[in-house]
């Protein structure tokens, strides 16, 4: 008898598999409102609230890295895999797993990069909010991270099916 998934494990996996695009969704609102509430403020009370500026350029760091993952994990940004067509079967095979190594060893290093720059950051305070600078840059680290586990994930269901992965 084959049992059936609980409701919880159905929306924690819901929730791992929409986790960019809800991390990148709730920063476009926070973006919104940031910035209607700074237009709201420097036109009523002729002095704008200079935390908005602060939260509005941190939830587009979160939107554009957020975003960047989701658009990844649904293969949105461009590939030339053209030339790869005309190749002889066993090149064409290597240099589609030479791009991916490429590709995962970029995405450890970034991670790595962003991980270090992060934790270095953490002493310089932002202006208006005194946040240390490692909410703006911790975005870096996070979404390669998530990027080098969505490539793998693609990797390994490409290699299941037997096509090549770009």
């Amino acid at each position: 008898m084959k049992s059936t998934p609980t409701k919880s494990v159905l929306s924690t996996r819901w929730f791992l598999d929409n986790f960019e695009e809800i991390v990148a969704s709730a920063a476009v609102v926070v973006v919104v409102l940031a910035v209607v509430w700074g237009v709201v403020t420097r036109y009523i009370t002729a002095q704008a609230a200079a935390w908005t500026i602060e939260i509005s350029t941190i939830s587009f760091g979160w939107v554009v890295f957020f975003g960047s993952v989701a658009c990844f994990k649904y293969k949105m940004h461009p590939a030339v895999d053209v030339p790869l067509g005309r190749l002889p079967a066993s090149v064409r095979h290597a240099l589609v797993w030479l791009n991916h190594l490429l590709l995962l060893g970029f995405f450890i290093f970034m991670t790595l990069f962003g991980v270090r720059f992060s934790i270095d950051a953490w002493i310089t305070r932002s202006t208006a909010l005194e946040l240390p600078m490692t909410v703006l840059y911790a975005p870096v680290a996070l979404c390669f991270g998530l990027m080098f586990v969505r490539y793998l994930q693609y990797v390994i269901l490409a290699g299941e099916e037997g096509e090549h992965a770009r």
